[in-house]
């Protein structure tokens, strides 16, 4: 089965303002769904703590929402104590994770960043059928559960503005997994996040649905790598309902209508530009389609070369994780377009 990507229609820094409201309708029509252009919200500091021998806070921010504010999810909050104003990351993170994988301390203290982290549940549940309050507050939207993800972390942003120590021009958006493809969407349509970083992210992510592949080469195997087909049919409330017409059938996880769909990730990686896109992927992470995220990683470059930004990857050695080494990447990355630093040895490390 030959498979092309579709043509990014790249001409001229002109056209590409139209260009890329094409590729929006056809992402929010096909994938993602619509959101609300506005949304009503407020955020309120519930606990505050000092940390580290008082070089660093922590505080509980409540982010409400909807109308009458009756919606809420809280996010947690690191900052560095000193005054000043910091670049900020924000995280959407997996329900009762905690924060583990990431050098926090490292992170606030030495680096000097705002991390602000949310458990995404708490907007909809990540499962058929369970709760949704975004939709709640806000019917009538065909937005599945990776669109509202990503609008929740829009709304984390709005609070973080704010802030007096948030440096506003410096925001940077990940998550892993799910929440990669969900940073990816959030990153797509808020394009006051001048850094998106989605991690092993995978079908609908950074991955690619026309080629499938690990570290030894495509294989089109849909038992062993994510499909287009798989991402549709088990978990249909993660996208809208337009993007069933792409699940083949009797078995909607086996590969066949890739051809007609009108987007792959390249495009949605080309909708990030001129700001700057910072991929990261596991070796052993078959299940993420490594090999395709390398193809659509440079067949996206030429949107970067026209517009500008960055467009960098970083692979670890391991499998489906977002480790201390994938944040101090990240965080090196963030530095080199934040503060003008060197980037660090990990990042464009390509192996394909």
């Amino acid at each position: 089965m030959k498979f092309e990507l579709p043509d990014l229609k790249l001409s001229s820094r002109e056209n590409w303002a139209a260009q890329r409201e094409e590729w929006i309708r056809a992402a929010e029509d096909c994938l993602y769904g619509h959101a609300p252009e506005k949304a009503e919200w407020a955020g309120q500091v519930t606990e505050r703590e000092n940390l580290w021998d008082g070089r660093g806070t922590r505080e509980t921010v409540r982010i409400s929402y909807g109308p009458g504010l009756k919606w809420h999810f809280d996010a947690a909050i690191y900052a560095p104590a000193a005054p000043g104003k910091y670049p900020a990351v924000t995280w959407n993170q997996f329900s009762g994770k905690d924060w583990e994988s990431c050098p926090v301390e490292e992170a606030v203290t030495q680096r000097g960043y705002i991390l602000a982290g949310f458990d995404r549940e708490q907007v909809m549940e990540d499962k058929k059928d369970g709760q949704a309050p975004a939709k709640e507050a806000y019917p009538g939207y065909d937005w599945g559960g990776i669109r509202l993800w990503g609008w929740a972390q829009s709304l984390l942003a709005d609070y973080l503005l704010t802030r007096p120590d948030v440096d506003g021009d410096k925001l940077a958006c990940t998550g892993f997994s799910r929440g990669g493809k969900a940073a990816l969407a959030c990153g797509i349509f808020d394009t006051r996040y001048s850094v998106c970083a989605p991690i092993c992210s995978g079908a609908g992510g950074c991955g690619c649905f026309r080629y499938l592949g690990d570290k030894d080469g495509f294989c089109q195997d849909v038992k062993k790598v994510e499909s287009l087909g798989r991402i549709g049919s088990v978990f249909p409330f993660w996208w809208t309902e337009g993007f069933a017409r792409w699940w083949p059938a009797p078995d909607p996880t086996q590969m066949g209508l890739e051809q007609d769909f009108p987007l792959d990730s390249h495009t949605l990686k080309a909708l990030i530009a001129p700001r700057n896109l910072f991929t990261v992927e596991g070796m052993e992470d078959a299940w993420s389609n490594p090999r395709g995220t390398a193809l659509t990683w440079r067949a996206a470059q030429p949107a970067f070369d026209l517009l500008g930004g960055r467009n960098e990857i970083h692979y670890h050695a391991g499998g489906h994780a977002f480790a201390a080494e994938d944040w101090r990447a990240l965080l090196d990355f963030c530095d080199s377009v934040f503060r003008g630093k060197e980037p660090g040895e990990a990042l464009q490390n390509c192996p394909f």
